[in-house]
């Protein structure tokens, strides 16, 4: 086999070998938790836009960008509908663009506010990949010349238990385990894994004025992975957002935001703690989120 060296060997959609979480992390899933986990939608009465912006590992030429919108609400009693586009690019290497559309049933457990969901997703993205940005030994090998697109289908499935102060999630996307394959002999592929998520989370009041959320994500990939996210968010007035998270064997994560009636705007600044803290400036991550009154209930 011949050897390969993508240009940016950061790449978290590089067509190697190498065990690599496939999915790239985002730093403040926790105001929009649709974004990792399809039963934490239609939560409440409203339908929620939301979208976000990641640029990771800044200051490296072709590092990778993440742009993610999405929107959920009720459709019927105990019945939700979401969707979401996404688009995961690192510079003119790869590129994976999608849509995924997902259902959520919700049953009440009692009086007091506690409700478990159950979300279905089905997605469907186009992977692309610009074979000729790939240094390697034969450069007239026409495996490695022009590029490739292939559209994939897969699911993902998830359980959320809420109430207005504590929730528990757990979710598995990439289902099919599909393997991408860009007809190269086994050069040019990856296995999409099964990833499995284990979230969640408690509002404390301190006082009339602050509630402090500690809260917990652990990620478990089939590929023999494991990383936990600790986090903290402080809440003034139900206006200001302070947050402090760590994410093992990666960041150390700062959150600023401010929360309006309708509108939330969230900023997340990833110190990066790995071998490439001396390479990057760090990740930077933007997240807008709009409610509006719900126009089918």
């Amino acid at each position: 086999m011949k050897r390969l060296i993508p240009i940016c060997i950061l790449s978290i959609l590089a067509f190697s070998n190498i065990k690599a979480q496939q999915i790239p992390p985002l730093s403040q899933y926790s105001l929009n938790p649709y974004a990792i986990n399809p039963a934490a939608i239609a939560t409440n009465d409203q339908l929620q836009l939301a979208f976000t912006y990641r640029k990771l590992w800044a200051g490296i030429d072709g590092s990778p960008t993440i742009q993610l919108l999405s929107g959920n609400m009720q459709v019927a009693n105990a019945m939700g509908a979401g969707i979401k586009v996404f688009n995961y690019q690192e510079g003119t290497l790869s590129r994976k663009t999608g849509l995924e559309a997902t259902y959520s049933y919700h049953l009440p457990l009692n009086q007091n506010g506690t409700n478990l969901s159950f979300g279905l997703s089905g997605l469907l993205y186009q992977v692309y990949l610009n074979k000729s940005e790939f240094i390697v030994e034969d450069p007239d090998d026409e495996v490695f010349m022009g590029a490739e697109k292939m559209i994939v289908p897969d699911a993902s499935f998830g359980m959320y238990l809420y109430h207005d102060k504590y929730y528990v999630g757990l979710a598995i996307p990439q289902l099919f385990n599909r393997n991408v394959d860009f007809k190269s002999d086994g050069i040019l592929q990856q296995k999409q894994v099964r990833h499995y998520y284990l979230h969640g989370g408690y509002i404390f009041e301190l006082s009339p004025e602050f509630t402090l959320e500690p809260s917990l994500l652990f990620k478990f990939i089939e590929a023999g992975l494991f990383q936990a996210d600790i986090n903290t968010l402080l809440t003034y007035k139900e206006m200001v957002l302070f947050g402090l998270s760590l994410r093992t064997s990666d960041a150390l994560i700062f959150r600023l935001g401010y929360k309006a009636k309708d509108f939330v705007i969230g900023y997340s600044f990833d110190l990066i703690l790995n071998d490439y803290r001396a390479q990057t400036f760090g990740s930077h991550e933007i997240l807008l989120m709009y409610s509006f009154d719900n126009f089918i209930r």
